[in-house]
């Protein structure tokens, strides 16, 4: 219940921006407030007089917020009216009428819970007028008079005619009231007089007291507890009893109270707050919710689900001025000045997140929570944490440094029109689960929902808590995956799989002072190391070796390698594949300089000599052979290009 608790508490910092619209911002609901999207917009005057009344346009009908009881708020196909603004068929006296369709049942349940709370000494002027209006029962005569609703041929409500894809007969309503000044705001789903003289009222209904498991206090609780968490059209909850047959508790308790109670304010802050913060900066993908909070103090904090040059975009503390970076990108990612603009931009990156984490404070408080759709009507709490701000954004900030590697990545903010850049960065945990057991579809890497809900939640510990390391089984998949080049493209297999896995074992490998800066040096003696490296060898020479140039200077198009070729008989057999893959090259070393034919010939007596002190053998190799792979080929293409040059 700790995240309960957490969520209220949230609520209460936040409080102040209760049913405030600013900017298509997500609003932060009141106690006992929901929302729903309404096609008719009705105007009446203070005394209960008809004005006028229009067909909302898309843009402006997604956001109503309207008075909700426990039973409406989560009905289905029960008579559960909402207070104020609901369906025709809830408030207009004239539905049966006009449809043919006897709902008057639906208007007198309305009609009756609305005339308490006008007669009520929480009521107010605005609602006052509705009820008087809509006494007359004249709603569908006047929005057909208006040319709002249109008839049939037998002066009946027709669905046929739709507004925004829903049945006239299915139009929800909201309302404005013109009045006296002391009206305030005419749009009752923006008053927000009206949204705490609602409250004050709902509160005087409340009957029995139980103990509340979240606050520990004896207060009126509620046994129906919001929807709409992950977004607008979500029915699923996060405490549910409502399985009669006893399926739910069956053999722990008799009733579901005795299960668990939370106090109606409770549930109301804290649902709210949840909704309105995974609205707000949440992940939502693959039937999930993840999102990241500060507790006391309104402070955005980095997107975890992003990869790190992204997860800092759009927190107004991340002082990184992209304007005034005068970067353009070319296919080496250099400027006109021969300047490696990644490496500039990556260090103006840093300095920026370094001014970011000094704006932590001692005091601050963080949570986690990742949410998993357990049915289509339940939802679950997978992760749940609460930690200072400090050893966040230490934990964070030792992810982002010692699991980054070198990879195309989209800038969501753009430097002079250029989105992609390659630079060294950390892979978002999607990319991770990608990595390890996606398949590629068309241009990307795709794979089963619950496959990726449950390796990014088991990536998440990783990043929230320092010292816990990635688990191998996800990297070992990852490793074998990258061992299969000839099944993706070029860049697809190399950015999104080879890039991600090295990344992942660094994270791992690099511990306290041991890092990979001289990892090829201090690995001379690890035979899957040493195999990677031997097989970049390979690669590259013959790549060298197909370098033919067009009359333009551009490469003609290659074909795919004998290394890659033999990939995944290499890391399987690697003494072995390593003699076919040598032999096949024979033909073209002759394409190649005296220079360069030496230089690889010197690589591979190197690593060779190492190789027969180690192990050459058909042992399968360990997933350490592809950061020796990629380090080697690195090492390899800078030479060349300092030679070039």
């Amino acid at each position: 219940m700790t995240w309960l608790k957490t969520l209220a508490e949230t609520y209460d910092v936040y409080s102040y921006l209760a049913g405030v619209e600013e900017n298509d911002q997500p609003v932060l609901l009141p106690v006992s407030h929901s929302t729903f999207n309404a096609q008719v917009e009705v105007v009446i005057d203070g005394d209960g007089n008809f004005i006028d009344g229009r067909k909302l346009e898309k843009g402006k009908m997604m956001v109503t917020v309207i008075p909700v009881t426990e039973d409406s708020a989560s009905r289905t196909n029960t008579k559960a009216p909402h207070p104020l603004c609901d369906k025709l068929c809830y408030i207009a006296g004239d539905y049966t009428k006009y449809t043919g369709d006897n709902k008057e049942d639906y208007y007198e349940a309305y009609m009756e819970q609305l005339r308490d709370w006008a007669s009520s000494e929480d009521t107010h002027p605005m609602i006052q007028a509705i009820y008087c209006y809509l006494e007359k029962r004249s709603l569908i005569h006047d929005l057909v008079e208006k040319g709002v609703l249109e008839l049939d041929g037998n002066g009946k409500l027709t669905d046929e005619i739709k507004l925004h894809n829903q049945g006239q007969t299915g139009a929800q309503i909201r309302f404005i009231v013109y009045g006296s000044d002391r009206f305030g705001e005419t749009a009752v789903w923006k008053n927000r007089e009206l949204y705490q003289k609602y409250i004050r009222y709902l509160q005087k209904t409340k009957g029995k007291v139980h103990l509340c498991y979240a606050s520990g206090e004896m207060v009126p609780c509620s046994d129906k507890h919001p929807i709409k968490i992950r977004n607008s059209g979500d029915k699923a909850k996060l405490i549910s009893g409502n399985d009669t047959d006893g399926f739910t508790y069956r053999g722990r308790f008799t009733t579901k109270e005795e299960a668990v109670t939370v106090g109606y304010d409770m549930s109301q802050k804290a649902h709210n707050a949840l909704r309105w913060l995974i609205q707000k900066q949440g992940y939502t993908r693959d039937e999930s919710a993840f999102v990241c909070w500060m507790v006391n103090r309104d402070m955005q904090l980095p997107d975890l689900m992003k990869d790190s040059m992204n997860a800092y975009n759009g927190i107004d503390e991340f002082d990184l001025d992209f304007d005034s970076m005068d970067l353009f990108e070319t296919e080496d990612n250099t400027d006109q000045s021969g300047e490696d603009t990644g490496k500039y931009f990556a260090e103006q990156f840093g300095y920026a997140v370094q001014g970011y984490a000094a704006k932590i404070k001692f005091d601050d408080r963080v949570a986690v929570i990742s949410l998993d759709a357990a049915t289509t009507g339940r939802l679950s709490v997978v992760y749940y944490d609460e930690m200072g701000g400090t050893q966040y954004i230490d934990a964070v900030l030792n992810w982002q440094e010692h699991c980054k590697w070198k990879r195309s990545v989209i800038l969501e903010k753009k430097i002079d029109g250029k989105k992609r850049m390659t630079l060294e960065c950390t892979p978002a945990p999607r990319d991770m689960a990608l990595a390890a057991y996606g398949t590629q579809r068309s241009e990307w890497l795709d794979a089963d929902g619950k496959v990726i809900r449950s390796t990014v939640k088991r990536l998440l510990p990783c990043i929230t808590k320092k010292g816990v390391k990635i688990p191998r089984d996800i990297i070992k998949s990852a490793a074998r995956r990258a061992s299969m080049p000839e099944s993706m493209s070029e860049f697809v297999w190399r950015n999104d799989v080879l890039s991600v896995v090295c990344s992942m074992i660094r994270f791992n490998y690099e511990e306290g002072d041991k890092t990979m800066d001289n990892f090829l040096k201090e690995n001379k003696n690890d035979r899957s190391v040493l195999f990677g490296r031997l097989l970049a060898v390979y690669d590259y020479m013959e790549q060298r070796a197909m370098f033919e140039h067009e009359k333009d200077g551009t490469y003609k198009e290659q074909r795919m390698t004998n290394a890659k070729r033999y990939w995944n008989a290499f890391s399987s057999r690697p003494a072995k594949t390593s003699q076919t893959i040598k032999q096949n090259l024979i033909s073209y070393e002759k394409k190649l300089s005296d220079f360069e034919r030496k230089r690889f010939e010197d690589w591979m007596e190197e690593i060779m000599v190492c190789l027969v002190r180690s192990g050459y053998d058909n042992m399968a190799l360990s997933e350490m052979y592809l950061p020796g792979y990629y380090l080697q080929m690195e090492e390899m293409k800078n030479m060349f290009k300092k030679k070039e040059q």
